[in-house]
């Protein structure tokens, strides 16, 4: 069995969620687009009435990647003999048979099509079986078009498996010595938070009030309202950090996680930030504030490739934790638990402190 194949099949229930495929601006009217999920190939496209359609990237005739075609009549054309699909995998066009689009008979081959929405500037895709009334539903992103708020999105790859890139964003520890010096240095001091647990979510409320993290304290918080800081987890995919300085103020980066391969995630970062600052200041300053989150981000890149590299020298066969590490326990104890189908344990669900210091 080849990797990808194997990596696919050991999703199990994590198949049954939506990914994200690509964002809205990715996907051209005129150019199909090959995406990956758990190894498996898929392309996207639109149609002519412009709504997105996803097929496994694979003609039914001779086995070439659809995503290599191009379109033609709103569905998908094969490079290699011109065999054409509809959005629900229907065979539209065999140009050695008839030489018809759409004929009155219908093609006898299909390909596997998928479920698509496209929802706050993403394509979201349903991988799964499962009833359209049995599924998740698709998570809104809260501060994408909210008002007041100016929004962007980063895409970026990660050496890193889909668990170990959400504990990575959930992670406080790191911070001071991956980011040190743009997003917080170490300081001694004890922090005390709260984390909660439910059967598919994580959140961790700190107590850190008096913290000023960000790019420029006189920015963010000129003035000097006490600092809410929340990490949460929602299964199985997405992470959203937020930082509030009262009402007028606040940074909220919005992670939707695609698994890719085995050591390999791609990640949609929606980066939403609103400043005590006329709007038409808050939108030009945009280029600035997204240099700052780049950098920020190309460090996570680099210490989870590290991380990559030491697995594959040596995979560990047991990993240590600590208490500020109670997050990362937990997600990853949600994640087995869908993977399986099974509930969770009763003494991981509930709320209790938790403490560390930086």
């Amino acid at each position: 069995m080849c990797e990808k194949t194997q990596f696919w099949d050991q999703a199990k229930g994590l198949l049954e969620e939506w990914y994200v495929a690509c964002t809205s601006k990715e996907l051209k009217k005129d150019q199909p687009l090959q995406t990956t999920i758990y190894g498996k190939n898929f392309v996207v496209f639109r149609q002519k009435n412009g709504q997105a359609a996803v097929l496994l990237d694979q003609c039914v005739h001779r086995g070439v990647p659809l995503s290599a075609g191009k379109m033609t009549n709103g569905c998908v054309t094969c490079p290699y003999h011109g065999w054409s699909y509809q959005a629900d995998g229907q065979v539209a066009h065999i140009p050695s048979v008839n030489g018809k689009f759409f004929p009155e008979k219908p093609h006898a081959f299909k390909q596997r099509s998928y479920d698509v929405c496209e929802q706050d500037g993403l394509i979201w895709v349903y991988l799964g079986d499962k009833a359209p009334t049995a599924r998740p539903e698709i998570f809104k992103l809260p501060f994408y078009d909210a008002p007041g708020w100016q929004s962007y999105y980063m895409v970026g790859k990660y050496d890193g498996e889909m668990g170990a890139v959400a504990q990575n964003i959930m992670d406080v520890t790191h911070t001071i010595f991956v980011h040190e010096g743009w997003f917080r240095s170490e300081s001694g001091k004890a922090v005390d938070a709260t984390i909660e647990v439910s059967p598919r979510k994580v959140v961790v409320e700190y107590h850190d009030h008096e913290a000023d993290v960000g790019m420029m304290p006189w920015l963010t918080n000129p003035h000097g309202a006490q600092q809410v800081h929340r990490d949460s987890f929602i299964a199985p995919n997405i992470t959203l950090v937020e930082y509030h300085w009262g009402e007028p103020s606040g940074m909220v980066f919005n992670s939707l996680i695609t698994p890719v391969g085995p050591y390999e995630s791609r990640v949609y970062t929606c980066v939403s930030y609103k400043f005590p600052i006329p709007r038409v200041l808050a939108k030009a300053i945009q280029p600035a504030v997204n240099v700052y989150t780049w950098v920020v981000n190309n460090q996570d890149i680099k210490i989870l490739a590290a991380r990559r590299k030491g697995l594959e020298n040596m995979p560990m066969t047991h990993s240590h934790s600590v208490r500020g590490d109670m997050a990362h326990i937990a997600l990853e104890k949600i994640l087995e638990s869908l993977r399986h189908d099974q509930s969770l344990t009763p003494s991981i669900l509930g709320k209790r402190p938790m403490q560390f210091q930086i």
